[in-house]
């Protein structure tokens, strides 16, 4: 009898092993012989799930996208709903112990994402699910009071990711200067900083 193959699962396994790829390499690398040489299969393996390499890079972000997410839900589940969860949704992007997971990768989709609609769809995705989830904890901490700004929910929102954004590309080219004690007293100063009235 032949071997049932979890389809759902294998093309999880498959956009992981670009991600290291991508991440190890260079999305350049990322061409169906270099991943099919990494993982020790055939091309026919690839070309069964994915019809192009703009597929198959697509595919790997939304994979990490996925778990990103996951482990971010995990990390909000712990906070206190408010302040401490909107603080939790920004800390994650720049974690204050350990370094940013996949920083070529995430580089790449930026890169990428100008040029390719697919990675751009999925870039947009991705942001739009942190937004909201950063909109629903700051509109907690302004009901508990922990928010006096007066500018729309939308502009903060904006505000706070540009200045995590940034931060973050700090930790990627520049650790040193980022040490893990310092990135969180610069997230917490950029929470001060826009969501506290002048």
């Amino acid at each position: 009898m032949p071997k049932k193959v979890d389809h759902v699962r294998r093309r999880d396994e498959l956009a992981a092993l670009v991600v290291r790829v991508v991440e190890s390499e260079g999305a350049e690398a990322a061409t169906f012989r270099r991943i099919a040489e990494v993982g020790q299969f055939s091309m026919g393996v690839l070309t069964h799930y994915f019809r192009d390499k703009d597929e198959l890079i697509a595919s790997a972000f939304a994979w990490l996208a996925r778990d990103s997410f996951a482990a971010l839900d995990a990390c909000l589940a712990a906070a206190a709903p408010g302040r401490a969860r909107l603080a939790a949704s920004l800390s994650f992007m720049v974690p204050a112990r350990g370094e940013v997971t996949y920083p070529g990768v995430w580089l790449a989709l930026w890169s990428a994402a100008r040029h390719n609609p697919a990675l751009a769809t999925v870039h947009k995705a991705y942001y739009a699910r942190w937004r909201r989830t950063i909109t629903a904890n700051l509109s907690v901490a302004r009901r508990q009071g922990a928010v006096t700004a007066t500018a729309s929910t939308k502009d903060l929102v904006d505000l706070l990711v540009m200045g995590i954004d940034g931060l973050w590309l700090g930790v990627v080219l520049e650790a040193p200067r980022y040490t893990p004690v310092r990135r969180q007293r610069l997230v917490t100063a950029l929470i001060d900083a826009v969501t506290r009235s002048s």
